[in-house]
């Protein structure tokens, strides 16, 4: 068992033979961005995986200690921050001091990891998806009622990359098993683009994947960049990746929670092109009402963001620009289910697990 003392910005491990009596065996402290506090911490034994490994092929286990930190993140209020390593039993011992950040964007704090997974397979995480400086005072849509939510099941592995070192991999969970419909494909689309209506998906949740493959290191070039805007209000949520380099989101452009002085509006990171991309780059992403979860060369890089829109997104232009002739551009976009509508009552609500207590007289 870990547990966090969360002020003295140190872990605690714990052994039991019985889960009822529980033995100090040592303490993990002082590692990474301190923040003010510690919070949520898990330790997870997954697999070590190469880009050149063949589907699911393992070709080691790490462990990984997850921390939460609040506030303290550096783009302000909570955020998570993992170290890979060893583990004995007893004492874990990070692989290096890096502190190394799960998210480029705000809102994906306190991920917490399924039990029972076997260290060989892909562990199972979800995260809070929001920031506790602003939550409080984030907007329950005037249509949806809610103003917080989790990020979608990611699985997860580790890999170490050329030139960045450790790095946890994370990407949806099973995303296929919920379309609900092809609205788009292209498999040529090269330097072109994608405008789509896609007001008639239920469940206003989209999935999108742009690849470009056949890249060379000479022939790093070009952008993809998309757009989800509403045909009634005008907002909009955008993001895009330089192929080879930047990638980057922007809440900019709704008006939830604008005048909000920690709502930052835009966000990047850098992931590195290297040899273990095997001459291709992605972007992909699942964009609901109020969140859109991204991941580059399939979860080596993610970002997570909430926004709140006064009329519901239902408009997507997807585009690249610059590629090389060489190199070949693949789009496609789907409709997703939604989620709730097997689990609502004759009043459309859904009430969740009930228990029905039995009761004697």
């Amino acid at each position: 068992m870990v547990v966090s003392y969360a002020a003295e910005f140190t872990l605690g491990i714990y052994t039991s033979p019985n889960l009822l009596n529980w033995t100090h065996a040592s303490n993990f402290s002082r590692h990474g961005l301190l923040g003010i506090q510690y919070e949520c911490p898990n330790l997870v034994e997954m697999p070590v995986r190469s880009s050149s490994s063949t589907a699911n092929a393992t070709d080691s286990t790490m462990w990984l200690m997850y921390i939460s930190i609040n506030p303290g993140a550096p783009l302000g209020g909570s955020i998570g921050q993992y170290f890979p390593g060893t583990f004995n039993g007893t004492h874990f011992t990070a692989a290096d001091p890096v502190a190394r950040i799960d998210d480029f964007a705000k809102d994906n704090y306190a991920a917490q990891f399924f039990s029972g997974i076997p260290a060989s397979e892909d562990q199972l995480s979800v995260g809070w998806a929001s920031n506790w400086q602003y939550t409080n005072f984030a907007p329950s849509g005037p249509a949806e009622g809610w103003a917080s939510a989790m990020t979608v099941p990611r699985r997860n592995h580790l890999e170490s990359l050329p030139g960045v070192g450790w790095t946890l991999v994370q990407a949806p969970l099973g995303i296929e098993a919920q379309f609900a419909a092809e609205l788009a494909y292209n498999s040529s689309l090269n330097n072109g683009t994608i405008l789509l209506d896609y007001s008639g998906v239920e469940s206003r949740a989209v999935y999108f994947e742009a690849n470009v493959t056949g890249l060379t290191p000479s022939t790093l070039a070009g952008t993809l960049n998309f757009t989800f805007s509403s045909s009634v209000s005008g907002e909009m949520v955008q993001g895009g990746t330089t192929v080879g380099g930047t990638t980057w989101l922007s809440r900019q452009h709704t008006r939830g929670l604008a005048d909000h002085p920690y709502f930052t509006d835009k966000f990047s990171t850098d992931n590195v092109y290297s040899g273990s991309q095997n001459g291709t780059w992605t972007l992909s992403g699942i964009v609901d009402r109020s969140i859109i979860e991204l991941f580059v060369n399939g979860g080596q890089g993610r970002g997570t963001m909430i926004f709140y829109p006064s009329r519901p997104l239902d408009t997507l232009w997807i585009g690249a620009a610059g590629i090389s002739g060489d190199a070949t551009v693949s789009v496609g976009v789907w409709g997703l289910k939604d989620a709730w509508a097997e689990q609502e009552n004759a009043n459309g609500t859904v009430v969740g697990n009930v228990t029905t207590m039995a009761r004697s007289m």
